[in-house]
This record gives structure tokens, C-alpha cells and sequence, in this order.
């Protein structure tokens, strides 16, 4: 008889018990003595495998019902799996090779994101950022244009004087007024001004012409256009070019998280390194000289 797990909960021993009554019950052959839940040839599925597959906390007639639902599938299943290992020729179904390189790859993931975990910093100060950003500008080219912006969509009835006084006038303190204005008119709006947007995915946003695009992103003054029933008015703070290097505000998370990748790049190589020189060392490895 097989321990039961300590994190076993009432109703999944309930069930794990309903369950044994409910196959005797159905099988004119009694439960084998390891107290098996079913069997499919020569295949035999424990209770305690049942059991860890039965969520805690469960009444117990929920917890009947998921474990004899695991049971239906595990039987299905098996029987499938018993009818193609007949059907296909042995060659066919020798995946030992496959299975123990599955397996390897499986436990050196898990083991590798488990010591990554323990021992990876993710914090990049600002120096250590721009530092690799300066000596990595290449990096960072471009592909469409950049831009920071603050804007304002709202229904083409609003009354707009007071909203494009104060985004005209560019006063931090009036964000919190405007933002209010926003939502008691059912506007959508972008007002934080960090924010960098390539030029295809603020279009989506903001549908404005562009016609001469650089000069105008250079401008600072106001605009205001209507489309679709919605009038917007738009402020640009920041551009950068097409195939220019990307300001540094620009890319920040990115060169971060170059950073922390090359990083664990590092760690995992030295990890590597130390294991293998430690086996060689006391004589675990051993490498012949067959003759091919």
C-alpha cells in the first residue's frame, strides 16, 4: 500500500476512496492489492497518481467527479496507445532515444532556469545602461520613425477651449485638469509624455497625415484635425528619424534586457564550466580511444 502524500486533502482522500468502492463496484475482478484505480493491459494507474491530479480544497463530491473523469482519460488513452503500438511496426516505435534526449533537455531546462533564478540580478543601473548602449549604437538603428507625444481624442461635440489652452501652454501642473476633462467627456487620451511610439503604431492611435513627415514631427505647436467623428489634438515633445541610432529614452527596456540576457549567458556558461572541470577532476569521466 502505497503512503499517502501529506498535501492529500480530505475530500481528495473521499474521493480516492469513493473512487476504489465505485470500480469494485463496476469490475467483476477485485482492485489489484497495490490499490490501483484502473488497468489497461499490463498498465495499472495508482490512486496516489490520481490523487495528485485532483485539486485540494475540493468538496467531495467535486473531487469524485475529476478523478473519475482522470480515470475515463487515462483508460482512453492507454487503450489508444496499446492499439498503435500493435498497428505500427517496431521500428516504427522504438523512440528510447528520443524519449532520453527529451528527458535530458527537460531536466537541464528546469535545472538551468532554477540556478538562474537563484543567482540572476535583473537590476541595470542608468550608468551600466547607457554604457553598453553607447558602445552598442549599431544596436539601435531605426527602422521607422520615433516619437513622444502627448494627444487627446474625444468626440467631435466637446467644447475644446479650455483642453487646448492647456495643452498648448504645455504647464505639467494641468495634467491632472485635462485628465479629468478626458474622462468627463468620454475622451481617449495619452497625456504621461514618456512613452515612445514608432510612427506606424501611433498612426493607428492618433490617424493623422503625414505627408512631410520630418518637418512634421519637428513641430511643437498644437495640431488639431477631425476624422471619424472624433476631433484630436496632438503635441509632439520628441522625434527621432528613420535609420538614425534611437535615442537613448527610447530603448531603455530593450538595452536592459540585452543586458540581463548577457548576463545569463554568462552565468550559465561559468555553471557549465565548473561542473564539467569538477568531473573531470575526481575521475567521474572517462574518454576511450575506440577504433572506428
Amino acid at each position: 500500500m502505497p503512503l499517502v502524500p501529506a498535501r492529500w486533502t480530505q475530500g481528495c482522500k473521499t474521493a480516492c476512496a469513493l473512487l476504489t468502492v465505485g470500480l469494485t463496484a463496476c469490475s467483476e475482478s477485485p482492485p489489484p492489492a497495490s490499490s490501483a484505480a484502473a488497468r489497461v493491459g499490463e498498465a495499472l494507474l495508482s490512486l496516489e497518481a490520481v490523487s495528485e491530479h485532483v485539486p485540494s480544497g475540493l468538496a467531495p463530491e467535486d473531487s469524485v467527479i475529476i478523478a473519475h473523469r482522470y480515470v475515463d482519460q487515462w483508460i482512453r488513452e492507454q487503450i489508444l496507445v496499446n492499439q498503435a503500438e500493435k498497428a505500427l511496426a517496431d521500428q516504427d516505435v522504438r523512440f528510447d532515444a528520443e524519449l532520453t534526449a527529451y528527458r535530458n533537455a527537460l531536466v537541464l531546462h528546469t535545472y538551468k532556469e532554477r540556478y538562474v533564478n537563484d543567482r540572476l540580478s535583473a537590476v541595470v543601473s542608468e550608468e551600466e545602461a547607457l554604457a553598453y548602449y553607447e558602445e552598442n549604437l549599431q544596436s539601435f538603428i531605426l527602422t521607422d520613425y520615433g516619437l513622444r507625444a502627448l494627444f487627446i481624442n474625444a468626440p467631435n461635440t466637446a467644447r475644446l477651449e479650455e483642453v487646448r489652452a492647456a495643452l498648448s501652454t504645455l504647464d505639467s501642473t494641468q495634467v491632472l485638469d485635462i485628465e479629468r476633462w478626458c474622462v468627463d467627456n468620454g475622451a481617449i487620451y495619452a497625456l504621461d509624455g514618456e512613452t515612445w511610439w514608432n510612427l506606424n503604431n501611433f498612426t493607428k492611435e492618433v490617424p493623422m497625415s503625414f505627408y512631410r513627415t520630418a518637418s512634421q514631427l519637428s513641430s511643437r505647436r498644437l495640431v488639431e484635425f477631425e476624422a471619424d467623428g472624433r476631433v484630436y489634438l496632438v503635441r509632439f515633445l520628441e522625434h527621432a528619424l528613420k535609420d538614425q541610432v534611437a535615442p537613448f529614452s527610447a530603448v531603455r527596456k530593450e538595452v536592459e534586457e540585452m543586458i540581463v540576457h548577457q548576463r545569463r549567458k554568462a552565468l550559465l556558461l561559468e555553471m557549465e564550466e565548473q561542473i564539467v572541470v569538477k568531473a573531470w577532476s575526481e575521475g567521474d569521466v572517462e574518454r576511450y580511444t575506440p577504433s572506428f
